[in-house]
């Protein structure tokens, strides 16, 4: 699990697609504009979190995500092996996290109760 909520995270992206990566951006961009560059991962405005493993989908639902449920979810990027999505989940009203994950890990993470 990759949490990122300054331009400098973008950096450990560099195995991602260029769309994943863009999308992340935009996401900090706004935040950024928002609540300044300067917070920090609990501060306002929220953070992106990218899900490497299947597994962290769990721990996010079960520790982060408790009763959420997503506000929408969008696919940023498709190709003939991969599928990535972004969700938003708003924890309070200033304080949201996105939620990247691809394939059977999105599934799990909007369908598994």
């Amino acid at each position: 699990m990759i949490n990122l909520w300054k331009k400098e995270d973008l950096n450990s992206l560099s195995e991602y697609p260029k769309e994943v990566v863009e999308n992340v951006d935009n996401v900090i961009t706004i935040l950024n504009e928002s609540y300044g560059d300067n917070r920090k991962l609990t501060y306002d405005g929220g953070y992106v979190c990218v899900i490497q493993d299947i597994e962290e989908v769990e721990y996010l639902k079960v520790n982060v995500l408790k009763g959420l449920v997503q506000e929408f979810s969008d696919v940023i990027y498709e190709d003939n092996v991969d599928k990535y999505s972004s969700t938003l989940y708003l924890l309070s009203s200033d304080y949201s996290i996105t939620v990247i994950t691809k394939n059977e890990a999105t599934d799990k993470l909007l369908n598994d109760n």
